[in-house]
């Protein structure tokens, strides 16, 4: 079935069904603005102005580099409700979530309770992995990596039809699984030998839990989130979502009218997605793992920068991915994408600078907007390099 109109049908159905992201409510957004300091302030803030007119729904952005720290957003976090989008609100990071889950691994195996170079057999049932094409006869590294070629769960048209008929349920790995089980594997050739798989993460969080004897998400709390103090970040389908999440929008007919597609959830809280946090919480996390170092070793995080070629633009380290070579730099980081939510978090060594920015607009599926979406991360990177 075409990916589109899964989520078409999926959309029609969850219009009116309990929704996991519930009404937003306007915070209080206390924090020292900079942005008088910033020498490209008015420029960051133009753009940002310029594509919510492009309507784009609602956008929150940080940069900081040399010169200090930009912060704003505009826009609307909830479009029915009149609620504006504030720096302070949290959205969807989707796949940013396998960045966590990535870290969190590196730091276990620090712990000596994992080894990344382990074969998945080792934590995975055989039964399990004889029913996944290429799923016996690959390490840890490589689901982290993606270079198992292992089907993707979620492009799974009757995945997708599941989530329809039982759109409230919360997923855990081995039912989704199911969706995986005699899919045909990828073929991984070079120059390109990865390719990108969120089943590869949600076998991953089943090898942690297996090798600790706790879930993942609990670890996940314990290790990095609790430690960093990152109290504005929350795991769906883990952990209820409080009110300041911003609602999620989709242009469902490509007409220009977008939709509320905050109630489509599809396999959150398994490793590869789920993650609710805000540009503040990220931007600190990216800052001590990539810059103050404080979350992981100098030899971990010389094992999550081995990095492989997924396309021309992207490639996949252990946890972690590499975007931007095609401007003559690079950044490292992740991208989150899914129906009704989009996120970017990325450091550039090379300008010593870090972006992160929401959009409670979806890039799974095309649309008009996509490419606006699109655009705006392209012009909001060159600007960042210029």
């Amino acid at each position: 079935m075409n990916k589109i109109l899964i989520y078409s049908i999926l959309i029609l159905a969850f219009l009116g069904c309990k929704k996991d992201v519930e009404e937003t409510k306007e915070i209080d957004c206390n924090y020292i603005n900079t942005n008088s300091l910033v020498p490209k302030s008015t420029k960051y803030q133009e753009l940002i102005d310029k594509y919510i007119k492009m309507g784009i729904p609602g956008l929150s952005v940080l940069v900081e580099d040399s010169s200090g720290m930009f912060v704003s957003s505009g826009g609307y976090a909830d479009i029915e409700h009149g609620i504006k989008f504030s720096p302070c609100h949290i959205s969807k990071a989707a796949s940013i979530t396998k960045l966590l889950v990535g870290t969190l691994t590196l730091k276990l195996q620090e712990e000596g309770k994992i080894n990344i170079n382990d074969e998945v057999e080792k934590y995975i049932d055989t039964k399990i992995l004889d029913k996944i094409s290429n799923g016996r006869g690959h390490t840890l590294k490589q689901l982290m990596n993606h270079t198992t070629g292992i089907f993707d769960v979620i492009t799974s048209s009757d995945f997708y039809l599941a989530v329809l008929n039982n759109p409230n349920k919360e997923w855990r790995q081995e039912e989704l699984l199911n969706y995986v089980y005699g899919e045909d594997a990828y073929e991984l050739n070079a120059p390109y030998p990865a390719y990108y798989s969120s089943t590869n993460t949600l076998l991953l969080s089943m090898c942690i839990e297996k090798a600790t004897g706790v879930t993942h998400d609990k670890l996940l709390r314990e290790k990095v989130l609790n430690p960093l103090g990152m109290s504005d970040t929350y795991y769906q389908g883990r952990e209820p979502i409080p009110s300041s999440a911003a609602q999620g929008y989709y242009d469902l007919h490509n007409n220009g009218t977008i939709m509320n597609v905050s109630n489509l959830i599809t396999g959150s809280g398994n490793g590869y997605g789920g993650i609710y946090s805000n540009v503040f919480d990220l931007h600190h996390f990216i800052k001590e793992l990539l810059i103050n170092k404080t979350i992981l070793s100098q030899e971990s995080l010389n094992a999550m920068l081995d990095f492989v070629r997924e396309d021309d633009d992207y490639y996949t380290g252990v946890g972690i991915v590499k975007k931007y070579t095609n401007k003559k730099t690079y950044g490292i980081g992740h991208t989150g994408k899914d129906l009704g939510y989009s996120a970017f978090l990325f450091y550039f060594p090379e300008k010593n600078a870090t972006m992160v920015f929401f959009a409670n607009y979806g890039l799974n599926g095309d649309s008009s907007l996509k490419t606006t979406l699109l655009e705006f991360e392209s012009k909001l990177v060159d600007l960042i390099l210029e």
